[in-house]
C-alpha cells in the first residue's frame, strides 16, 4: 500500500505542474484528494508552483499517516525548452529511515550529479536529461501542439530511463472544480500489471484533474483535484 500511494502522489506532483499553464503561469496552489482501492484516505497533498521571469520552482508536499514526502525542482524554461537546475526529494515512512535524493545539473561541465542515502553517480549531459518533475513542462507543450505521443530521458532513482506517454481517448471527469472534458494520457509500460492514466482538461488550461494508478492487481490508487488557485499572465 505504501509503494502504490507514494507512486500516485509523485505523479500528481509532476503532471499538475505543466498542465496548469496554458499561458505563462505566475503561480499555482492546488490540493488533491486520494483514494486507495476506492476508499478516501486522510491527509493533505499540496502542490505549489512559482515563477520569476524564466525561472520556475515546483514544490509538492504530502502529509499522511502512511508517509510524509516532499519534492522540489528548480529549472529554467524559455520557448518550451526546459533546462533543469536542481531536484530534491525526501520520504519518511513510519518506523523507517528517511530516504533522500538530490540531483544537480552543471551545464558548464555538462554533468549531472546524483546522490541518495547510499549512492553517488554522475551523468553526462551531452544531450538534455531531465529530473522527475521538470520534463513535464516540455511534455505539456507537446500535448498542446497536438502530439499524441511523447518521450523524454529522465534521471530517476539514480538511473536513466525513458518515460513515454500516449493520448488514448477522452472522458468527462467530476472534480472539485466541476465536471470537465479531459484527455486520457496513458504511460507506456512493459508490465501488464502496472497501469497509469492521467486525465487532462484543456478547458482548465491543460490542468491534470485526475490520475489513476494500478500498482498491482490488489492495489489501485486514484487522485482527484479538490481545489486550486492559480494565475496566468
Amino acid at each position: 500500500m505504501h509503494k502504490a500511494y507514494i507512486a500516485i502522489i509523485l505523479l500528481v506532483a509532476t503532471w499538475l505542474a505543466p498542465f496548469a499553464q496554458a499561458q505563462t503561469i505566475d503561480h499555482v496552489d492546488a490540493v488533491f484528494t486520494v483514494k486507495y482501492n476506492n476508499k478516501l484516505t486522510d491527509g493533505e497533498n499540496h502542490l505549489k508552483i512559482h515563477r520569476h521571469q524564466n525561472h520556475y520552482e515546483v514544490t509538492f508536499s504530502m502529509d499522511h499517516w502512511m508517509s510524509m514526502a516532499t519534492q522540489t525542482a528548480r529549472f529554467v524554461m524559455q520557448d518550451c525548452q526546459v533546462q533543469p537546475q536542481h531536484y530534491a526529494s525526501s520520504t519518511k515512512r513510519p518506523l523507517k529511515a528517511e530516504i533522500t535524493q538530490h540531483l544537480d545539473f552543471n551545464w558548464q561541465t555538462q554533468t549531472a550529479y546524483y546522490q541518495d542515502n547510499d549512492t553517488k553517480k554522475d551523468f553526462a549531459l551531452h544531450t538534455t536529461l531531465y529530473d522527475p518533475l521538470s520534463f513535464f513542462f516540455e511534455a505539456r507543450c507537446d500535448l498542446m501542439a497536438g502530439k499524441t505521443q511523447f518521450s523524454y530521458p529522465v534521471i530517476h532513482k539514480g538511473k536513466q530511463k525513458t518515460h513515454t506517454y500516449r493520448v488514448v481517448g477522452q472522458e468527462k471527469v467530476d472534480t472539485g472544480q466541476g465536471t470537465v472534458n479531459a484527455l486520457i494520457v496513458e504511460r507506456q509500460r512493459s508490465s501488464k500489471n502496472r497501469k497509469t492514466r492521467l486525465y487532462v482538461a484543456p478547458e482548465l488550461d491543460y490542468l491534470l484533474v485526475k490520475i489513476e494508478h494500478q500498482e498491482s492487481r490488489l492495489a489501485t490508487i486514484s487522485a482527484s483535484l479538490k481545489k486550486m488557485e492559480y494565475q496566468v499572465l
